[in-house]
């Protein structure tokens, strides 16, 4: 029998991979995901150069299981290093048990100064630890009422009426009265991300311990190209100058109106201009009759800065480990200095 190995995706393969897919997925569930994949893996700026990163177990020419990554850069401790999201992992059903994960994701994690598995599930999370992943998660989760009265239907039903004026009371002494939005930000709906934005990265950046590069190309693609998802986008500007941006989107949940703030950036010391963009999502939220705002967060000041709008922490299962090839130089000493969001990896996917 051919020893199993695992061998980076190259363009000739990908007939064979997809008949992979819909033996796995089914033919339905694969027609649905193709758009998505390539605009995930092919048109990512990040590996313009090189093409999709796919690694895929082969025994003999038999193609058993891949693990596809999303590459990115990273700012982490100081410098930019190159890292990427495990992202598809899957193998044939008749090859489980064989410790194809342990081979792919080795393989993955080798070669990358660092290693991002985010959202891992109930059963990979071990794995990954065992394999010399630093758990650095879950990651934090935050949420804010905007409608008491349509959540407060939404658990007690009809009495949801009569109880939505408490609600709203108790939030509002329990949280306090948001900041007022600073008169010298202007915030302004947007369309496209251009070279202002590499601007805003190259300041910025220095006060974040860990961030993916967030410059034009890549907002761009991660926003704007994206298939699946329509979201909306903001930019703060303070005397005609750039300083912070936001992402966010709406969703129905089971009848319930979400709204998510998916990615917000500006320097993280900068409370203006994170304070002027929060309310301006948030009034639209109210506009919109969203009933309940929410947000995935590392970075402790932001995480404050929602505090300061009346979000509260809520139960996160979305675990996070990392693994570096290089000397993190003190990064992991500093987690709150991460910035981590909803829009990254593959969580809003």
């Amino acid at each position: 029998m051919p020893d199993v190995e695992v061998v980076l995706r190259e363009p000739d393969h990908d007939p064979e991979m997809f008949r992979l897919y819909r033996e796995v997925f089914g033919e339905h569930a694969t027609q649905a995901s193709l758009h998505r994949w390539s605009w995930q893996f092919r048109e990512n700026p990040a590996v313009e150069a090189t093409g999709p990163v796919v690694w895929m177990a082969r025994e003999g020419d038999r193609l058993l299981g891949q693990m596809a990554t999303m590459r990115v850069g990273l700012w982490f401790a100081g410098r930019e290093l190159q890292a990427s999201f495990g992202n598809d992992y899957f193998v044939r059903l008749d090859a489980q048990g064989r410790g194809l994960g342990i081979l792919l994701s080795n393989a993955w994690s080798d070669n990358e100064d660092v290693a991002l598995a985010l959202g891992l599930t109930p059963s990979s999370y071990p794995l990954f630890k065992k394999l010399g992943f630093k758990d650095v998660g879950p990651v934090p989760f935050f949420q804010k009422i905007v409608d008491p009265k349509a959540v407060a239907r939404r658990r007690l039903g009809q009495l949801g009426e009569l109880a939505a004026p408490a609600l709203d009371l108790g939030l509002r002494v329990r949280m306090g009265a948001p900041p007022e939005p600073p008169r010298d930000v202007e915030v302004k709906m947007s369309h496209a991300f251009g070279p202002e934005y590499d601007a805003l990265w190259a300041r910025a950046r220095a006060s974040y311990v860990m961030s993916v590069r967030r410059d034009a190309a890549y907002l761009q693609w991660k926003y704007v190209a994206c298939p699946h998802r329509r979201y909306d986008l903001r930019e703060a500007r303070r005397g005609g100058t750039l300083v912070g941006y936001a992402v966010s989107r709406e969703q129905d949940y089971r009848g319930l109106t979400l709204g998510w703030i998916v990615d917000l950036f500006s320097d993280t010391r900068d409370e203006g201009a994170k304070d002027a963009l929060i309310a301006d999502i948030l009034r639209t939220f109210r506009e919109h009759g969203v009933a309940r705002a929410q947000a995935y967060t590392m970075n402790a000041p932001l995480a404050a800065d929602l505090r300061r709008h009346g979000f509260f922490p809520g139960a996160s299962a979305v675990q996070f480990c990392v693994r570096t090839c290089v000397d993190p130089q003190g990064a992991y000493e500093d987690l709150g200095g991460w910035n981590l969001m909803f829009g990254d990896g593959d969580l809003d996917r």
